[in-house]
């Protein structure tokens, strides 16, 4: 009986790497495989460039009146706790670095692929492979990322954090953050909006692209706006109005997306 699941399980293995799923897996792997030492390389210069830009970003954050509420003391409770901060930060730098070279390289030899290209053929999202499509992409996400880490280091952060000093004021106890879990907390939602604001990205890209289209949006669009707070409430404190101010410009920009589809539609 093992034998013959064991047969079976071949079976459905090679018929697997047969079809043009296995093919796209195959070429997956030929992909990570060929370019796995530029990645890495691409890491570990991630870490060596991140390390200095952490030490500055954490000073520039300690220097931040509207981050540091008053009556708030922020306190390093182990010796090493700046340094292994600075590696996490370098780390998490390092870890962009290497997913935007992935992404970048990834949809350049899709753009410059003729068998992509005939598996997208009756996809419209054909017509947005080519190189300047790319860059467009890669630019708009960039700045979409950027848009996301002003939003909550200059609005949302000064006031989640008055807001959470004050309700710790009101019952009387004495406010002192601990630095790694203070960068944590604005590092965790400086990453939500980062990938929250792609929101209209995404959306005209599925829309351009023929993968959905208008009426299925709108007619989900209750569902969107639920998962939307569903997201705000696993990055916000456990309050209505983090809540609101995470998952609202998400879903703010999710409607500006579809007036701008009618609009140059």
């Amino acid at each position: 009986m093992v034998v013959a699941g064991t047969e079976t399980l071949a079976r459905d293995l090679e018929s697997l790497l047969d079809s043009e799923q296995g093919e796209m897996l195959t070429s997956a792997s030929d992909f990570f495989r060929t370019r796995v030492k530029r990645f890495a390389m691409t890491f570990f210069v991630g870490m060596i460039v991140g390390y200095p830009i952490a030490g500055m970003a954490l000073t520039w954050l300690l220097g931040q009146a509207n981050l540091v509420p008053n009556e708030v003391s922020i306190v390093v409770l182990q010796p090493l706790e700046v340094v292994i901060l600075q590696l996490r930060l370098a780390a998490h730098f390092a870890v962009l670095l290497v997913a935007l070279t992935v992404t970048f390289e990834a949809a350049l030899l899709a753009a410059r692929s003729e068998q992509f290209k005939a598996r997208l053929k009756g996809v419209e999202l054909s017509n947005f492979s080519s190189f300047s499509s790319v860059i467009l992409a890669v630019l708009c996400a960039i700045l979409l990322g950027i848009a996301g880490i002003w939003y909550v280091v200059d609005f949302l952060l000064p006031i989640l954090l008055e807001y959470l000093q004050a309700d710790a004021a009101a019952i009387g106890a004495t406010t002192t953050w601990q630095l790694s879990a203070w960068i944590g907390f604005i590092a965790s939602l400086c990453l939500g909006a980062a990938i929250g604001f792609q929101v209209p990205l995404v959306t005209l890209i599925s829309l351009r692209g023929g993968l959905v289209d208008r009426d299925m949006l709108t007619q989900y669009r209750r569902h969107f706006w639920f998962a939307g707070f569903c997201v705000g409430a696993m990055l916000s404190p456990p309050d209505p109005l983090s809540m609101f101010l995470v998952a609202g410009p998400m879903l703010i920009l999710f409607e500006i997306a579809l007036i701008l589809d009618r609009i140059f539609g």
